[in-house]
């Protein structure tokens, strides 16, 4: 368990009392389903190999959590995405969530606070949203 999954449990709190979004996990289990169902390269998913994928990048790293609450409003628009969203990250957390898109939505800015690449997956890794460290943003559907 990390200081980051404590911080993030405390953030959400209300989130998590409610079952609003709960703990499904772990994140290592939810990256290798995510592996399997998109390709890569390295740790990432290699959205050049997705068909349809739509990118976008932030290098303002001050402005990298608005601008990916930005593209994950604008893919859900775009595709109408709804249902349960998996949350996992790669690095410093340890587990993975689950919950509404709505309510992950709403908790979006404390997730991606967190120094590491993250995935936001549908159901049946029938798509996928991404944020890495560095601003790069990614969205590609099955």
């Amino acid at each position: 368990m990390s200081t980051y999954e404590d911080d993030l449990r405390l953030a959400l709190k209300s989130e998590f009392d409610t079952g609003q979004i709960r703990e499904v996990g772990d994140a290592a289990d939810v990256l290798r389903l995510l592996s399997k169902a998109y390709p890569t390269s390295g740790s990432k998913i290699d959205w050049r190999r997705v068909p349809g994928a739509i990118e976008s990048n932030e290098e303002d790293e001050s402005r990298q959590i608005e601008q990916f609450a930005e593209f994950f409003d604008k893919m859900q628009l775009r595709f109408s995405l709804a249902g349960p969203v998996l949350y996992a990250g790669d690095s410093v957390t340890d587990f993975a969530l689950e919950g509404s898109f709505e309510a992950i939505r709403r908790a979006l800015p404390e997730i991606v606070e967190i120094p590491q690449h993250h995935y936001f997956i549908g159901p049946n890794c029938s798509w996928v949203l991404c944020m890495t460290m560095e601003g790069d943003m990614g969205f590609g559907a099955k």
